[in-house]
This record gives structure tokens, sequence and C-alpha cells, in this order.
């Protein structure tokens, strides 16, 4: 939810986007971000909005293609700020060698550099080995933790927090956030 969030805000901002879709196929997102009032098949057809439908392609998606749509669209000639985003990596370590994430994840990162882009990669804690997690983090250039809150079943949210921007740590504060109809909501005030 917090990727179609991000994807939304992104969108109204006028940035360009290629969305790789492991979690759900690209049918499914596009409603997603329908629901938020995105028109995506005008903005597809602007050349501003990009699918890569990874979870219907599966296994016939070669590692090769990967690469190649990022480094394009990267260095394609810019229609505003361009957003590369990965809805989940998660899955992509389960059905591919660790080294080949790797080795995607590096390229991506040297091509989103070149091209002053942005990266967003979502990946679930505690589903990868712990030392793939690291060494996933260590290669990003920011790291944000959501944790679902405990004990409470009637809501859905749970607490944010920014780890690392760059090299530098941040201050360990968190935000509360709840999941509601309208989207993700945060608090204000910093839970320390």
């Amino acid at each position: 939810m917090l990727v179609r969030e991000l994807v939304t805000n992104f969108i109204r901002q006028g940035c360009s986007l290629l969305y790789y879709c492991i979690d759900d196929p690209a049918d499914i997102v596009k409603l997603g971000l329908e629901d938020h009032h995105i028109a995506v098949d005008k903005i597809e057809s602007e050349g501003r909005l990009e699918f890569v439908d990874m979870f219907s392609l599966g296994e016939t998606l070669k590692f090769q293609d990967l690469l190649s749509y990022g480094r394009a669209f990267a260095l394609k000639p810019g229609l505003g700020p361009k957003i590369i985003v990965m809805d989940s990596i998660t899955p992509f370590f389960l059905l591919t060698e660790a080294r080949k994430v790797f080795q995607y994840v590096q390229v991506m990162r040297f091509a989103t550099r070149i091209a002053r882009a942005v990266t967003i990669a979502i990946l679930h804690t505690e589903v990868v080995d712990e030392s793939l997690e690291n060494a996933t983090a260590n290669l990003a250039d920011g790291v944000i933790e959501m944790r679902k809150r405990s004990g409470e079943i009637l809501l859905k949210g749970g607490t944010m927090k920014v780890l690392r921007i760059g090299r530098n740590p941040v201050a360990s504060r968190g935000y509360f956030y709840q999941i509601t109809q309208q989207g993700i909501v945060f608090s204000n005030t910093p839970v320390i």
C-alpha cells in the first residue's frame, strides 16, 4: 500500500515512472492506481508510466530483460524526474539466485545515478536470510522500516521509521501510521 501511495504522489508531481509489478499483475496495479484517481491509460500513452509485469511473466522473463527495461528507462531522455519502483523485491529473491538479484540492484543503482533517477524497492523482513536483508539494505541509499502494530487486531497500522538516508544515520524516531479507506495516514507526533 505504501508503494501505491508513493507512486500516486510521484505521478501527480509529474514524474516519469517505471513500475516492476512483482506482488500483483500489472492489471491489478493499474486498478489500484485508478482507485486513486490516476488516469493510467492517458499517462501511459504520454510515456510517463511503464509497467514490467514480472508477476504474470514469472519464469519466462529473463534476467537480462529486467536489466534492459531498467537501463532503457533510466537512460531515456526525460519527461520530468524519473522513478523506478519494485513493489516487492522479496519474491525476486525467492525465485532467483541471490547473486543475480544483487547484480540487478547494483546495475539499477548505477543506471539511476547516471540518469539522476530514484529507485524504490520494498523488501519484507524475516522472509529471506538475514545476510541477504543486510546486504540489500547496504546497497540502498535510504532505508525505511515499517512494523505492524501487534496485539490490536481491529486497527490496521503500525510504526514507520526512517533508519538511514545516504550513509548517514538519522534520529531514531518513528511515526504511527494507520491504513484507512483513504490510504495511509501518518501521525504528526514522533514516537521516541
